[in-house]
């Protein structure tokens, strides 16, 4: 019977030092009761021997000794000289026969402070990343102001570039019957600059066109939104060269929807040019806008002049249209 008691122990005994964590038991006085082998490997660091009271341990803990680096901001948590991390907890236990014992415990949390250590490498770069976000969204908004401007300007161009045409016109006679205050009406149109950039696109081709004694035709399924904004603006530059240099009297589009975008040619009845067309601010403009949007622009000079643009739909552009 003694032998099997002895086997039990020693079997509980050999249990308990292979446990991962550090384990020791001391009385009321702070003597060690029972204390298994990873605390006493532990203690080896802390004092350079084995321990033997309580109190010896907590001033190892209190004054670290050199290679063992307290962690901050983490209770009672050591890195130590192998690079392991452990964290030493004490607590009061009681046996079943009331006696009471102090508890000192060390967890290995090596992983635990590897993982806190990335968190926080990870929080700091998300914050960085947050920071360059706000920075791109600032310039964003300057991108879309800028935008906005350079629209403004095109429109203004466009609008003087028309009222300048329509003005010659009426100067030389070369429509009968144009009244002065069509003409009035489009420079007050020009003068009102917010009025005019905010008039609708297609609205404003079609009062500009009537304006002149210009026939607009457009042949197709006309596209909308963003689409349809780029097609008026074309038309408008086309129309205003048209008067201005062709000496037309009707402008055409032909519209051809594909899967992903808008094809179109504008034509006009005038004369053919000469030479070769060299692009100047309103082309240049559009040329701009169209690319910016993903789009294509070509421009056939002879034996007639065309424009032909493609126009992809809204959402398969692939390009930052801010």
């Amino acid at each position: 019977m003694h032998r099997i008691k002895h086997l039990g122990f020693n079997a509980i005994k050999e249990s308990f030092d292979r446990l991962p964590t550090g384990v020791c038991f001391f009385d009321r006085t702070g003597s060690i009761v029972l204390c298994n082998r990873r605390m006493y490997q532990l203690s080896r660091f802390l004092l350079d021997s084995d321990m033997q009271h309580l109190g010896e341990v907590q001033e190892a803990l209190s004054a670290p000794a050199r290679g063992i680096v307290r962690i901050p901001d983490i209770d009672n948590t050591y890195r130590f000289p192998d690079k392991t991390v452990w964290r030493f907890e004490k607590t009061e236990v009681t046996d079943r026969y009331g006696v009471s014992y102090i508890q000192l415990t060390a967890a290995d949390v090596t992983d635990l402070q590897r993982a806190l250590v990335q968190l926080t490498v990870d929080s700091k770069k998300l914050q960085e990343d947050a920071e360059k976000l706000k920075q791109l969204s600032d310039n964003a908004g300057a991108l879309a102001r800028e935008k906005e401007l350079l629209d403004a300007k095109s429109a203004m161009h466009d609008g003087l570039a028309a009222c300048i045409t329509l003005t010659k016109q009426y100067i030389t006679g070369e429509f009968d019957g144009m009244d002065a205050g069509v003409v009035c009406r489009e420079w007050e149109k020009v003068i009102a600059f917010r009025d005019t950039i905010r008039l609708p696109a297609r609205k404003k081709l079609l009062d500009s066109a009537k304006a002149s004694g210009v026939t607009v035709r457009i042949r197709g399924q006309e596209p909308t939104d963003g689409e349809a904004e780029l097609l008026y603006t074309a038309m408008q530059v086309c129309l205003n060269n048209a008067i201005q240099y062709a000496k037309a009297t009707e402008i055409s589009a032909n519209i051809w929807e594909n899967e992903g975008s808008y094809t179109v040619v504008i034509r006009n009845n005038g004369k053919p040019p000469e030479k070769e067309i060299t692009e100047g601010g309103g082309l240049t403009n559009l040329r701009h806008r169209i690319e910016n949007s993903g789009g294509k622009m070509t421009v056939q000079s002879l034996p007639r002049f065309s424009l032909a643009i493609e126009i992809p739909k809204s959402g398969n552009s692939g390009v930052n249209n801010l």
